[in-house]
């Protein structure tokens, strides 16, 4: 337990072998660049680059959908500015093409013209 006997003295290791030389092995073949010559890894390492490739590839695709998104709310935002913009010119159109309006245009303007009393002729 935790290091020592049930009668509270220390435990020895076992001799020949020290505590973590298994992890201390590893950690150095790792850093070495060794671990890559071992059969099993090299047995492996199509799939671990095609698993790295597919990483790569879901990385890719959030930043690509994460830029359209952005777009999309930008152009959405564009498009009710346009909208609201239209709405406005739609409505100074209409008010200016009124008959009342345009008789009062030509007044202001002292444009002598005048309402015509004939109503017009469909041609058929």
């Amino acid at each position: 337990m935790n290091g020592q006997e049930e009668t509270g003295r220390p435990v020895q290791p076992e001799p020949g072998r020290k505590n973590g030389g298994r992890f201390k092995r590893f950690l150095r073949g790792f850093m070495s660049g060794g671990i890559l010559r071992q059969p099993e890894v090299r047995r492996n390492l199509p799939y671990g680059l095609f698993v790295a490739f597919l990483m790569f590839l879901y990385i890719a695709n959030g930043y690509h959908t994460q830029k359209l998104h952005r777009r999309y709310a930008r152009l959405n935002a564009e498009v009710k500015e346009l909208r609201t913009r239209s709405v406005s010119m739609t409505e100074r159109r209409m008010t200016a093409t009124r008959q009342s309006e345009i008789i009062r245009t030509l007044k202001e303007r002292n444009i002598p013209l005048q309402e015509s009393l004939v109503p017009p002729k469909v041609v058929e």
